[in-house]
């Protein structure tokens, strides 16, 4: 039997940055406490077993009080063993000595941070409240409790960001003792506060510069693109990830999760107060064995790795795409071509549709 991933979101925040569109709800400390005894009930739901990860993701799970947390972690830690990732998302404001304690008492081993950029302009405007001294206090803090396996996530093509606040951005991260970096171009999405405000993203061959730079420059200060927008130093790949990526199975819990289990794909529902109440699936997917496939093709050629493709099935398609390089083949093995990778959509809906 394959080992699964476990998820589990939890939707607080102190403040909603201007570029957010994940399911999160402003911090109340009632509806939180309400919302950790329901998410108890929904983890009890599932017969949880053979997982081989654990992630806390967000919203911001560091903005749970030190009972709520305390509550969380010693319900989620009787699912860890030995060996196995369990990562934790937080912001950098909020993640205390104490709560770095606690994350270490329950087994966390890895810990995510929302950094974004280091340009307190830029924090500014995206809503972000903490600055570069306190993200190297948090990293610090971490270390002495024992963590040592850090991400560090940057957002690039931002509002009035130029090349040269790009490369400061990367010339202070490489400083950071981090194990692996996260970046993400910025994505204006509708009922984000950039959207309400009229900010456009900036155009692809400037934000194709950017990923290029990123990319030359992670490389060379040792951390290997191991999938498009990850990069990690040897041995530390996001294990969670991966198993996303490997078309794997996991539980998803908690409002807005996603979990993929016994060829069903499903999500919950964003509604807080549905939530509440206990009516947690809001849609489900079963799939095909066509399906299937499918997904391990989308999902799997975001990674180096590269994956095998039926060859009659695309065989004119995947012939098509090598003869424009955009996927060559290493052993038995199809990956998008190094140079590539940006386009990677294009790339993807040239083979599969």
């Amino acid at each position: 039997m394959k080992n699964k991933g476990l998820y589990i979101h939890i939707p607080f925040c102190s403040h909603i940055c201007s570029y957010c569109d994940f399911a999160k709800i402003f911090y109340n400390d009632e509806i939180a406490s309400k919302y950790i005894d329901a998410l108890l009930v929904e983890l009890d739901s599932y017969q949880i077993e053979n997982i081989s990860s654990i992630y806390i993701g967000g919203g911001t799970p560091s903005s749970l009080s030190i009972n709520q947390l305390e509550k969380l972690l010693n319900k989620v830690s009787t699912y860890y063993r030995k060996g196995m990732s369990f990562a934790f998302e937080a912001n950098v404001e909020n993640l205390t000595k104490e709560k770095i304690s606690l994350l270490k008492k329950y087994h966390v081993n890895r810990v995510s941070l929302g950094v974004q950029t280091f340009n307190e302009e830029m924090l500014k405007q995206m809503n972000r409240h903490h600055n570069r001294s306190e993200v190297i206090k948090v990293i610090n803090n971490l270390l002495e409790e024992g963590i040592n396996d850090i991400n560090v996530d940057l957002i690039y093509g931002l509002p009035n960001q130029s090349i040269e606040d790009l490369k400061e951005d990367l010339n202070i991260l490489i400083t950071l003792p981090v194990t692996h970096v996260s970046t993400y171009s910025l994505m204006v999405n509708e009922n984000t506060k950039f959207y309400i405000d009229h900010i456009k993203e900036k155009d692809d061959e400037e934000v194709r510069k950017m990923y290029d730079y990123i990319v030359t420059y992670l490389k060379k200060h040792g951390f290997n693109r191991y999938e498009v927008s990850n990069f990690a130093k040897e041995g530390y790949e996001s294990k969670h990830n991966l198993i996303y990526w490997h078309n794997e199975e996991y539980y998803g819990v908690g409002l807005g999760a996603s979990g993929y289990l016994n060829n069903i794909r499903y999500t919950n529902t964003r509604s807080i107060n549905k939530y509440l109440a206990n009516e947690r699936i809001y849609e489900k997917e079963v799939l095909t064995s066509e399906d299937i496939e499918f997904y391990r093709v989308m999902l799997g050629l975001r990674l180096r790795e590269g994956i095998t493709i039926d060859e009659n099935k695309y065989g004119e398609k995947i012939k098509s795409l090598m003869k424009r390089n955009l996927l060559v083949k290493k052993e038995d093995k199809y990956l998008i071509s190094e140079d590539n990778l940006f386009i990677m959509d294009y790339v993807l809906r040239e083979l599969l549709y």
